[in-house]
């Protein structure tokens, strides 16, 4: 049977869609997961040597049962969220899964705290042998105006040449796309930027609901990593905060991003696969 494949890479996640009337069914969707902390739902705790965890206080605190699971948040990723929007759960950390499990057919989630498990520049060629036709790539926000960056400066501002340098990479990775949809058959690879929407919710946060956005909900040591410890302090009220920690968005900034990826993404269904 002829597939669509619809790939969030890098951050998001890769939504498998057989058929244009499967997208009304959300038991028939797929979703992989590629990427970092901000889409780790728990791949880390099973690296025994990993320094970059959150199985502890006070991540995941207003995730569902209270308890730490591996997700750098204090709730959802906005991969969670978005997998709430399709109707379906969000996939199994890979490595929670035994070898040659046949859960793995279901969707799993390959994230990495600090990096990725899948460590393979070639992965979009990959995928299109593998079928995918439609990959949307999402894209690095400003980077320079997350807390761990805005200890740097002397008065606590975004750093600009941080945030050049996302911008770089972006525009080159949208440039890298356009090459590739020229000569990939039938590719229809797509560059989500995600910049402006993070931009616009941390210089104006009241517009969302928020008052800070300039440093973390808990209180972080930023000298010793910047991750929300057991003995940190948080703040009184964490739905006012856009970031939780010094790298990480709050689960209620995660579901700002959510919605904006989301609508802009999915504002109707995708179109049904070429006929061969």
């Amino acid at each position: 049977m002829t597939m669509q494949r619809i790939a969030f890479i890098v951050l998001i996640a890769t939504i498998v869609v057989p058929s244009k009337e499967a997208y009304a069914a959300p038991a028939s969707l797929v979703t992989f997961v590629f990427g970092d902390s901000l889409t780790d739902v728990g791949n880390n705790n099973y690296l025994r040597y990993s320094l970059a965890r959150s199985n502890y206080p006070w991540y995941g605190i207003d995730y569902v049962g209270r308890q730490a699971t591996g997700r750098f948040c204090n709730g959802r990723t906005v991969g969670d969220i978005i997998s709430e929007k399709l109707g379906i759960p969000p996939p199994p950390p890979y490595l929670s899964l035994a070898q040659g499990d046949d859960a793995i057919l279901n969707g799993v989630n390959y994230a990495s705290g600090g990096a990725g498990i899948l460590n393979d520049t070639g992965l979009y060629f990959r995928l299109h042998k593998l079928g995918a036709r439609t990959l949307i790539f999402h894209g690095l926000g400003p980077l320079g105006c997350i807390p761990s960056q805005r200890v740097k400066s002397k008065k606590g501002e975004c750093l600009k040449q941080v945030n050049l340098w996302m911008q770089q990479f972006n525009s080159r990775v949208n440039n890298l796309i356009v090459s590739l949809n020229r000569h990939l058959p039938n590719a229809q690879f797509a560059f989500a930027d995600a910049y402006p929407a993070v931009l616009d919710l941390i210089q104006n946060p009241h517009t969302y609901g928020f008052k800070i956005s300039n440093t973390s909900c808990c209180n972080v040591d930023t000298s010793i990593g910047g991750l929300c410890l057991p003995n940190s302090k948080l703040c009184t009220n964490r739905s006012e905060y856009v970031f939780w920690d010094a790298f990480h968005p709050s689960d209620a900034a995660n579901a700002v991003l959510a919605d904006k990826l989301f609508n802009s993404l999915f504002a109707s269904p995708p179109a049904p696969p070429p006929v061969h």
